[in-house]
C-alpha cells in the first residue's frame, strides 16, 4: 500500500558484486546438489561448512567449493524442516514415518560415527507438548546452547534449559531436559524466535538515528557496563512478545512489546543478537527486548528475511510496487501503551526503488533481493532473479542465493576502501562516518577526507574540526603544512595544543607552538601550556581511585627538553624554571636560575614583582632548590654551579654544603651563620691539587632578547609563582634508600667533602668554616678533641664506606693545616706558638692528618715549630739536630716561634732529649761541638759530659773518638788527656785478660787432641785400671765390660743390646744431633746470607765453627 505523501529519498548504492557459483566438475552448470532445487528444504551456515537438507530426510555438509564432505539420513522416511547450529552442534527437526510428532535430533559435526560415517548423534527427543502434536514453525538456540526454544503452529513456545550441561554428560542414559511451556496463545501461531541481548536504554539505541557517534569522544559511550541480559523475542502472526531469561525473574511471563507480527520466514535476528527485524508489507521494523527500536519504510509483500553481517536481506516478489513513503494510519496500527513510537523522521525514510526492471518481468515467480543497512539508513544492493528464489544463506562472508532453477549466485561485498571511495566521490562524509562506525572501522581516514574537502572549499574552521579528529592517525606535519600562513595561526595553535594534549607532539611541534606564543607575546597561554597535565603511564587502584602505581611515571604532554630550550631562548625564564622544577629536571632548573636569571635586576619594579613570588635572585632560588632536592641530585649539580653560588652567596652556599655533607636524608631549612673572616690576599693552599680555573658558569644558550617581551598578567603571574614556590617534583625528591636485604635498609650516602674543595679556591674563610664544621658534625673531631654524644649519633647514621671515610678525614685535616699555615698566627703576633691552630693540630693525637703531607706543608711554609714537632713524631731525630746545626752555621741566633736558646744550645738540648734512646746521635754532636773553636769554648763542659757518656755507655771506641777529634785542629790533646789515659789503661788490661784466655784454650785443645790420638792407636794395648762398676759401684768381677771412655760395668748391669757407654751415650747424642743440624743447615744458604746481613763478621765466624764453610774440625792448632 502506497501513500501519496512525498518522501525524502533514501540513499541507494551498489556495494555488492554478483558472480555465479559453478560445479567444480562442470563449470557450465551449478553445483550438482542444487540441480533439483525444489527438493531442498532448508540450508544454514555452520562452523564446519554449509549444511543442506532435503525433503527426503537427508543432510549434506558442503565445503566452500560446494562439494559434499559428509552426507547422512537424519530423518528416515520423512523430511527435515528446521536446522540450527552453534559451537559445532547441529540441531535438526523433522518428520519421520510412523511418528505423528516432530523429532528433534542433536548431532556433533566434529565427531564421526565409524559405523555409518555420519556425525555422532548425541540426543533424540519428540517435540510433543501435552501429547498434542503440532507442526514446528521455528527453533532458536543461544550461542552457548544453554537454552533452546521451539515454536509451534498452535502458538506454543517451548524452552529447554541447561541443554549444554545435558550434552556434556557422557552417560548413555542422559536425555534432553524436559521442556517448559513459556508462552501459549492458540489464536496466534508462532512464526519466529530469537534470543537477544540488546540494551533496553533508548540512549543506546543505534536504530533511533543514523550512527554518527564519534568513537573518539568518550562521552558518547556509557561509563559503566550494565549487567548482561538475555531475553527471548517471540514473534507471532499478529504480535511480538518478550520473555526474560537472564537475570532470571521471580515469576517470568511473556510481555507484549508490539502489536505487530510477521509471517513465516519474514523475520530475522540482528547479526549481533541485539534486536529482531520484522518484514511487514509497509516497512522493515526493528524490535528489541524493550519494544520497537526503529523502522525503515519499504513497501511490498515480504517473502522472507535473512541476516548478513550488518545487512538485512529482504526477498520480495519482483512485481511488488516499490514506492516508499511515510506509513499511513491504515497501514500501521496505533501504538499501544507497551509500544514504542514509530520513527518516521525524514532521515529514516527509504527511497523508492526503480520499477523499470520489475515492469519488464512477466514471470510471476520472479523475486527481488534487497540488502538494507538499517543502522545507516541506506540500501546496499538491489537485484532481480527472474526464476525465483528458493533460499538465501550467509556463509564465508558472502550472500548465496539459491534460485528455483538450481542456480547459485554469490553476492560478494566490495572492499571497504572501495565503498568509502564511492561515498567520498559523492561527498557523503556523514554517511561514510556512520558506515565506518557501524563496521567498527577506524574513522581517521573519513575525517581526513572530509577535512581536505572543507579545506579546498575555504572552510578552514570546519576543516580544522575534522583534522582534530585525525590526531593519532594522521601525521601532524600533514595538517601543520596546511595552516602555516599568518591568517591561519590561531587554527594552527589550536591543532598544536591538541597534539600536546594527546601526547603526540614531537620536538618540532613544541618549538612551533611556543614560538607562536612568543610571536604574539601571550604569556597567559605560555603559563597554561607549561602547567598542562602529563599522561599517567600505568595506574593502580587505591581506595577506590586510580593513582600512579609503584614503578609508574608521569610524563609531560610535550617534549620537555625542547619546551625548556625554547622558553629560555624566548625569554620566558620563569616558565622554563617551572617546567624544570615541575618535572624534576634539576640541571635545567639550575641552568635557568643561575645562567639566565642570576642576581636579578634589583630595581623598584623588581621588588614589587618579588612581592608576588617571582624569582628575582636566581642564586637564592638555586640554593633553596638544592636544599630541597638534597642527596645525589644536589651533589651532581653543585659540581657545576657551586663556584658561581659561592661567588654570589658565600655564606648560604657554605651552609648548604655543610648540611649536605653532614646530614643523611632531607636537609633542614637554611640557617645562615655569621660571615667568616675573608682573606685579604689570594690563598696559596691546594697547590698540590693542580686545579684548573674554569669559568664559574658555563656559556649560556643563544637566544633573542627581544623575542620574549611579556604582557603583564597579574593572575597568571601569581599562579605561576605559586607553582614555583612549591618544591621540586615529588618523584625526584623520593628518598633513595638502598636495600641490602629483606627487611633492612641502608641510609642515604652523604657525599664526600673532597668533592667541593676546588670550588673554595677564592674563598679561604668560607673554606675554613666548611672544613671545621664538617669535621665536627660528621666525625665529632675538633682541635680541642671534644666528642659530644650527638655528634657520634650523626656519624653513625651515614651509610658510607669506612675506608673512604678515613681518607676523607685525612684530606679535611690536611687541607685545614694548609689553611691555618696560610692564615698565620691569629690575633697578636706575640701570641705564644702553642696557641697557633696549626701547632695545635700538629700536637693533637686524635686528628687523622697525614704526617708526610703535613711535613711537606710545614717545609714549604717554613714553619719551624711544626717541622720540629713532626720530626719528633716521625722519629727523625737526626733531622732535628741537623736543622739546629744548619741554623748555627747560618749565623741565626734564635728562631721565631721557639725558645730563646741559641741553635748550638738547641743541639745539646735535643741530644739530651733524644740521645739515651738513639746512641747514633752522639758521634754527630761530637763532630759538631769540635767543629769550631767558638763552639768548643762555649760548650767545653758539654763536651766533657758527652765524652763521659760515650765512655760509660761504650758508644764509641777510643780510636773512633780520636779520629773524630783529630780531623781538625780545634781540639787539643790536653783536652782529652785524662780520658785517653783511662781508655788506654782499660785496653791494656783487656788485652792481658784475653791472652790468658787464649793460653787456657790452647792447653785444653792439646789435651783433647792427645786423647783422640791415643784412641786411634790400635797397636798399643789399653790398660784399664778401673776396679768398680760405673753403674752399681760394686767390685768388678768377671764377666765385665770396659769402654774406651774409662768406664767399666758388670755384664749384668748392661742391657743385652747396649754397644755404647750408658753414661756417655746421652752426651755424645747431643753432640751428634748438633752436628747433624749443622750439616742440614749447611745447605740453607738463604738463612746464612740473612745472618751475614744482620750480624756480619759474627755470622761468618759462626759459620766456620759449625763447619758450614767446609773446614774440618781437626785443623792444626797453632801454638
Amino acid at each position: 500500500m502506497a501513500s501519496t505523501t512525498a518522501a525524502a529519498a533514501l540513499r541507494q548504492f551498489t556495494f555488492f558484486d554478483i558472480e555465479p557459483v559453478k560445479d567444480v566438475h562442470d563449470p557450465a552448470s551449478p553445483p550438482d546438489l542444487f540441480k533439483n532445487a525444489p527438493e531442498i528444504s532448508t540450508m544454514i551456515s555452520s562452523s564446519h561448512g554449509l549444511v543442506v537438507a532435503d525433503i527426503h530426510g537427508s543432510v549434506h555438509l558442503l565445503n566452500q567449493a560446494f562439494v559434499a564432505v559428509a552426507s547422512w539420513i537424519a530423518h528416515v522416511g520423512g523430511r527435515v524442516t528446521h536446522m540450527v547450529e552453534e559451537m559445532g552442534i547441529l540441531i535438526s527437526i523433522g518428520d519421520e514415518d510412523n511418528v505423528r510428532s516432530s523429532i528433534l535430533k542433536i548431532w556433533d559435526l566434529g565427531k564421526t560415527d565409524k559405523r555409518t560415517g555420519a556425525p555422532v548423534l548425541l540426543r533424540t527427543a519428540k517435540v510433543q507438548p501435552a501429547g498434542k502434536p503440532h507442526p514446528v514453525t521455528t527453533v532458536a538456540p543461544t550461542s552457548t546452547l544453554s537454552f533452546l526454544s521451539v515454536g509451534l503452529a498452535d502458538g506454543t513456545v517451548l524452552l529447554y534449559r541447561h541443554l549444554d550441561q545435558s550434552l556434556s554428560s557422557t552417560s548413555s542414559s542422559a536425555s534432553i531436559p524436559k521442556p517448559r511451556v513459556i508462552h501459549e496463545i492458540a489464536t496466534e501461531p508462532v512464526t519466529f524466535l530469537a534470543f537477544v541481548t540488546a540494551p533496553t536504554s533508548v540512549s543506546m539505541n543505534p536504530l533511533s538515528s543514523p550512527a554518527v557517534v564519534d568513537p573518539a569522544n568518550p562521552g558518547s559511550t556509557p561509563t559503566s557496563n550494565p549487567p548482561p541480559t538475555l531475553s527471548l523475542v517471540i514473534v507471532t502472526t499478529s504480535s511480538t512478545y518478550v520473555y526474560p531469561i537472564l537475570p532470571k525473574p521471580s515469576s517470568p511471563t511473556a510481555v507484549l512489546v508490539d502489536e505487530i507480527g510477521a509471517g513465516l520466514c519474514c523475520a530475522c535476528v540482528d547479526w549481533k543478537s541485539r534486536w529482531v527485524v520484522l518484514g511487514r508489507d509497509e516497512a522493515v521494523v526493528g524490535i528489541g527486548s524493550g519494544g520497537r527500536l526503529g523502522v525503515v519504510s519499504y513497501e511490498g509483500r515480504k517473502s522472507s528475511l535473512y541476516t548478513h553481517l550488518n545487512y538485512v536481506v529482504v526477498v520480495l516478489p519482483a512485481s511488488t510496487p516499490t514506492s516508499v513513503a511515510l506509513p499511513s494510519s491504515a497501514a500501521m496500527k496505533t501504538p499501544g501503551p507497551r509500544q514504542r513510537k514509530l520513527t518516521t523522521d525524514a532521515s529514516s525514510l527509504s527511497n523508492a526503488l526503480s520499477t523499470g526492471s520489475a515492469n519488464g518481468v512477466n514471470d510471476p515467480d520472479a523475486a527481488r533481493v534487497v540488502l538494507i543497512d538499517m543502522e545507516n539508513k541506506m540500501i546496499a544492493y538491489v537485484g532481480v532473479f527472474e526464476r525465483g528464489i528458493r533460499d538465501v544463506v550467509s556463509a564465508w562472508g558472502s550472500v548465496y542465493v539459491l534460485g528455483n532453477d538450481g542456480m547459485v549466485t554469490r553476492l560478494a561485498e566490495k572492499p571497504t576502501g572501495t565503498k568509502l571511495a564511492l561515498l567520498y566521490e559523492k561527498h557523503l562524509y556523514s554517511l561514510a562516518l556512520s558506515f565506518a562506525y557501524t563496521q567498527s572501522l577506524d574513522t581517521t581516514d573519513v575525517h581526513r577526507h572530509h577535512g581536505d574537502y572543507l579545506y579546498e572549499k575555504g572552510d578552514y574552521e570546519g576543516a580544522m574540526k575534522e583534522y582534530l579528529q585525525t590526531i593519532g592517525g594522521v601525521r601532524g606535519s600533514y595538517v601543520v603544512r596546511k595552516f602555516l600562513t599568518a591568517n591561519l595561526t590561531p587554527l594552527l595553535t589550536l591543532y598544536l595544543q591538541e597534539l600536546h594534549t594527546h601526547g603526540l607532539a614531537n620536538a618540532e611541534h613544541t618549538t612551533l607552538l611556543l614560538n607562536t606564543y612568543a610571536k604574539v607575546g601571550d604569556v597567559a597561554k605560555v603559563d597554561a601550556f607549561v602547567r598542562s597535565e602529563g599522561r599517567i603511564v600505568g595506574t593502580v587502584a587505591f581506595d577506590g581511585k586510580t593513582v600512579p602505581g609503584e614503578g609508574t611515571s608521569r610524563e609531560p604532554p610535550f617534549d620537555l627538553d625542547t619546551a625548556i630550550r625554547v622558553c629560555r631562548q624566548a625569554g620566558f625564564f620563569e616558565q622554563a624554571a617551572y617546567l624544570a622544577k615541575r618535572w624534576g629536571r634539576h640541571e635545567d632548573f639550575l641552568r635557568v636560575v643561575v645562567e639566565d636569571i642570576g642576581a636579578g635586576s634589583g630595581d623598584v619594579k623588581a621588588t614589587e614583582k618579588a612581592d608576588r613570588g617571582k624569582i628575582e635572585n636566581g642564586y637564592k632560588a638555586a640554593v633553596g632548590y638544592l636544599r630541597e632536592v638534597g642527596g645525589a641530585g644536589a651533589e651532581s649539580n653543585l659540581a657545576r654551579y657551586c663556584r658561581a653560588l659561592l661567588d654570589n652567596l658565600p655564606n648560604e652556599t657554605t651552609q648548604l654544603l655543610i648540611d649536605l655533607c653532614t646530614i643523611s636524608g632531607p636537609l633542614p631549612p637554611s640557617e645562615i651563620p655569621q660571615s667568616p673572616t675573608q682573606a685579604t690576599s689570594p690563598p696559596s693552599y691546594l697547590a698540590l691539587l693542580a686545579l684548573s680555573r674554569a669559568p664559574a658558569v658555563p656559556p649560556t644558550l643563544t637566544g633573542s632578547d627581544g623575542a620574549g617581551k611579556k604582557v603583564e598578567d597579574k593572575e597568571g603571574e601569581e599562579d605561576l609563582a605559586t607553582a614555583l614556590a612549591g618544591g621540586p617534583s615529588t618523584q625526584s625528591l623520593a628518598p633513595q634508600v638502598r636495600t641490602s636485604g629483606p627487611g633492612t635498609q641502608t641510609p642515604p650516602r652523604r657525599p664526600s667533602p673532597t668533592l667541593f674543595f676546588a670550588h673554595f679556591v677564592d674563598h679561604p674563610g668560607c673554606f675554613t668554616t666548611f672544613l671545621e664544621t664538617v669535621a665536627e658534625r660528621r666525625w665529632g673531631q675538633t682541635l680541642d678533641g671534644a666528642n659530644r654524644s650527638e655528634l657520634s649519633a650523626v656519624t653513625a647514621s651515614g651509610g658510607e664506606d669506612e675506608q673512604a671515610e678515613k681518607r676523607d678525614q685525612a684530606a679535611v685535616w690536611n687541607t685545614l693545616l694548609e689553611l691555618y699555615l696560610d692564615e698565620g698566627i691569629e690575633g697578636d703576633q706575640n701570641t705564644p706558638c702553642e696557641h697557633h691552630k696549626a701547632l695545635r693540630l700538629l700536637h693533637s693525637t686524635h686528628l687523622p692528618y697525614d704526617l708526610t703531607h703535613a711535613l711537606v706543608l710545614c717545609s714549604s711554609h717554613q714553619y719551624t715549630p711544626g717541622l720540629i714537632l713532626l720530626w719528633e713524631k716521625m722519629g727523625m731525630y737526626e733531622d732535628v739536630l741537623r736543622f739546629w746545626m744548619e741554623e748555627h752555621n747560618s749565623g741565626t741566633t734564635s728562631v721565631p716561634g721557639c725558645s730563646e736558646l741559641s741553635p748550638s744550645s738547641q743541639v745539646v738540648s735535643a741530644l739530651r732529649k733524644y740521645g739515651p734512646d738513639n746512641p747514633y746521635l752522639y758521634p754527630l754532636v761530637l763532630r759538631f761541638l769540635t767543629s769550631t773553636p767558638a763552639l768548643l769554648t762555649a760548650h767545653q763542659a758539654d763536651l766533657e759530659s758527652l765524652l763521659e757518656h760515650i765512655e760509660s755507655e761504650k758508644i764509641m771506641s777510643p780510636l773512633s773518638v780520636v779520629q773524630v777529634l783529630s780531623r781538625n785542629e780545634v781540639a787539643s790533646v790536653g783536652l782529652v788527656k785524662g780520658w785517653l789515659m783511662r781508655r788506654i789503661k782499660e785496653g791494656v788490661d783487656e788485652i792481658a785478660t784475653d791472652q790468658q784466655l787464649i793460653s787456657s784454650y790452647r792447653s785444653e785443645t792439646r789435651t783433647r787432641l792427645k786423647q783422640v790420638e791415643d784412641l786411634e792407636d790400635t797397636e798399643h794395648p789399653r790398660v784399664f785400671h778401673v776396679t768398680r762398676c760405673s753403674q752399681c759401684n760394686g767390685q768388678l768381677d768377671l764377666p765385665s765390660i770396659h769402654f774406651m771412655c774409662n768406664h767399666s760395668y758388670h755384664q749384668r748391669c748392661l742391657f743385652e743390646n747396649d754397644t755404647a757407654c750408658p753414661l756417655c751415650a746421652h752426651q755424645h747424642g747431643v753432640i751428634q744431633e748438633i752436628r747433624r743440624n749443622n750439616e742440614r743447615l749447611a745447605d740453607q744458604h738463604e738463612l746464612f746470607l740473612a745472618e751475614v746481613k744482620e750480624s756480619g763478621f759474627r755470622a761468618v765466624a759462626g759459620g766456620f765453627g759449625r763447619g758450614w764453610l767446609g773446614i774440618g774440625g781437626n785443623a792444626a792448632v797453632s801454638g
